[in-house]
């Protein structure tokens, strides 16, 4: 969705300007698209995490069970990050 919508406009642009579209361009599309979705999907991994690491330090009932449930959670937040 991202790199549709950056390619898009570039190339509205390029149309007005007359000319096609370049390797350059198509980078420039990529480089815009993938910059858009850093902000939306650090979003989700910070709220995750955020939900996640009290379950971690808390000690009370059925506290081992929940903690062996989040472990592979953050493991797998941490490694979608990347």
């Amino acid at each position: 969705m991202y790199l549709n919508h950056a390619l898009a406009e570039i190339r509205a642009r390029r149309e007005a300007e007359g000319r096609e579209l370049t390797r350059h361009d198509l980078y420039a599309a990529i480089m815009v698209g993938a910059v858009e979705r850093v902000r939306p999907k650090m979003m989700t991994v910070v709220a995750i995490m955020a939900g996640l690491l009290p379950i971690m330090w808390s000690t009370g009932t059925g506290s081992e069970i929940m903690q062996r449930i989040a472990v592979p959670m953050i493991g797998g937040m941490i490694s979608s990050r990347c």
